[in-house]
């Protein structure tokens, strides 16, 4: 763990060592839809950083709140597996993000961690009828504010699956 340099560093830490994570949040700019990710999950629970794209930003730090909470108390989540307890009426699931895009998604891990030596997984909601993003059956509209940042280049999940 990096030793903090100014004011943000100090309350990221002081988070980190108080609750067991920070939560970063990143307005949307250009054609990128607005994210939210933790920060010092891996150090605290030995559980992968979480990332969430196209929510509202209080949404989206309230949902890595109720993991960070559910990982204190020893959930563990993992590529694929669903959960209910983020969204009233949607699921969620889990996908992994490779490394190559840690320095796009979430740079304070990178800062705090000395680099890559930790792991991450993207949080992915179902539209209203429980299709994913990867789905033809699924709302454009939540296709469209959430990226695959398992793909070479993030972009809107654009790997469309016959339901």
């Amino acid at each position: 763990m990096r030793s903090p340099s100014d004011a943000g560093e100090r309350k990221a830490v002081a988070d980190i060592e108080t609750h067991g994570w920070h939560v970063i949040k990143v307005l949307e700019g250009g054609d990128e839809p607005a994210f939210a990710y933790t920060v010092g999950l891996q150090h605290s629970f030995g559980h992968p950083e979480l990332v969430v794209f196209g929510l509202p930003l209080d949404v989206a730090h309230s949902i890595l709140n109720v993991a960070g909470e559910a990982i204190r108390h020893g959930a563990q989540y993992s590529v694929g597996t669903p959960t209910d307890a983020f969204l009233e009426d949607r699921l969620c699931t889990f996908c992994g993000v490779p490394d190559r895009q840690f320095r796009n998604y979430l740079g304070w891990n990178l800062w705090f961690y000395e680099g890559p030596s930790f792991s991450a997984l993207q949080i992915v909601w179902a539209d209203a009828s429980g299709q994913w993003p990867w789905h033809s059956a699924v709302d454009a509209v939540v296709r469209g504010l959430q990226l695959d940042v398992r793909a070479d280049r993030a972009d809107r999940v654009d790997i469309v699956v016959e339901a």
